[in-house]
């Protein structure tokens, strides 16, 4: 074998310390935008506007349901009553925007509300029945494409599922198998009886007729083509992630009033919990939480994303810089085409909560 000299090894030294930096800066923090104190009591979806605004839902506020809030973080607007009345709400949740339309999750009425938006007016054109949808909601083609869980009239499960604007069509995507990356009943089952006991969400993203599904427990995304129907299977555990896998004993342990909530914070500090999904032109992406950021005596997440080509090849993988939660479920808004990624991170203290929102550019 050859050996190498010194000149050669400080070559490929410095060769090494530019492929890092390069990687280094494929993903980038940009800005962090404070969100003003008090202007957000629980807010778990937000959405950008065209103008460069972000649109909240806060489902613990009662006079104020929906808030605009401006690139600094100030509240320009906020509207949207808590109660029964047919303007009313009852706790929103789930947000999307696809120019022009708006669709937001009502997680009191079970039903999903649809705007129609013209700069800073937002015409309520409709609702949809929508008491099946639990996760995720989508636009789509005049459509809202839901996570959840719903039986077709053949008696096959589905957990993707979509209605148009009149509520009166409802479209069965994904079946139940496919929930963690899995193509037949018994191996969902399997993995099901791994991850039971604390409760799972999924997430979604679409580029134009391809939606992009993942859970938070699995980092398997399945990619389904809404025309064609068919569907892919792809995804790679990153380095950093500790897939969740409990046995009966922790599960029967999760359900005791004397261990359950210690057992959750063991959980949570010992796994990895995928957070959101975005998908772009070229590539996607997910984000996905470990509980390993000590600050005081607390224990919060930190960030890490991994991107693909859209055939599944990893194209990086790193931890999002500076950023850190409290809770497991951090809302994502991505900016398609721009590579512009906006996460919400939220922290508690005796004052109260404090929202930060870290915007990162992706350059690939």
């Amino acid at each position: 074998m050859r050996k190498i000299g010194l000149k050669g090894l400080l070559t490929f030294v410095i060769y090494l310390q530019m492929v890092s930096i390069c990687f280094s800066q494929l993903v980038k923090l940009d800005k962090k935008i404070p969100i003003e104190e008090n202007a957000l009591i629980v807010s778990g979806s937000f959405a950008l506007l065209p103008n460069g605004t972000f649109i909240f839902t806060d489902i613990r506020d009662e006079n104020n349901q929906i808030k605009i809030i401006n690139d600094k973080g100030k509240i320009i607007k906020a509207w949207g009553k808590m109660g029964p009345g047919p303007d009313e709400f009852s706790g929103l949740a789930e947000i999307d925007y696809q120019n022009p339309y708006l669709a937001i999750m009502d997680a009191g009425k079970r039903c999903i509300h649809i705007f129609e938006t013209d700069l800073d007016k937002f015409r309520k054109i409709g609702d949809i029945l929508a008491w099946e949808a639990t996760d995720f909601i989508k636009l789509y083609d005049k459509s809202v494409l839901m996570g959840g869980y719903i039986t077709s009239p053949k008696g096959k499960g589905y957990i993707v599922f979509g209605r148009d604007f009149s509520g009166h069509n409802t479209q069965y995507i994904l079946p139940l198998e496919y929930k963690y990356g899995e193509r037949s009943l018994s191996e969902h089952q399997k993995t099901r009886e791994e991850v039971s006991g604390i409760s799972s969400r999924d997430y979604a993203d679409i580029y134009e007729d391809d939606l992009f599904y993942i859970s938070d427990v699995r980092v398997r995304v399945i990619k389904t083509n809404l025309k064609t129907k068919k569907i892919e299977i792809l995804g790679k555990d990153p380095k950093n992630f500790r897939a969740l896998v409990m046995d009966k004993k922790t599960r029967n342990e999760l359900l005791q009033p004397q261990t359950g909530k210690g057992k959750m914070q063991e959980i949570l500090n010992k796994f990895s919990f995928v957070t959101r999904i975005f998908v772009d032109k070229d590539y996607f992406g997910l984000i996905f939480l470990n509980r390993e950021k000590k600050v005081g005596n607390e224990l919060y997440f930190v960030a890490y994303v991994q991107i693909y080509d859209h055939s599944g090849k990893v194209l990086y993988e790193g931890q999002l810089e500076d950023f850190y939660t409290e809770e497991k479920i951090s809302p994502l808004v991505y900016q398609k085409g721009t590579g512009c990624l906006y996460l919400l991170g939220m922290t508690s203290s005796e004052l109260g909560v404090k929202y930060v929102i870290y915007k990162y550019q992706i350059k690939l």
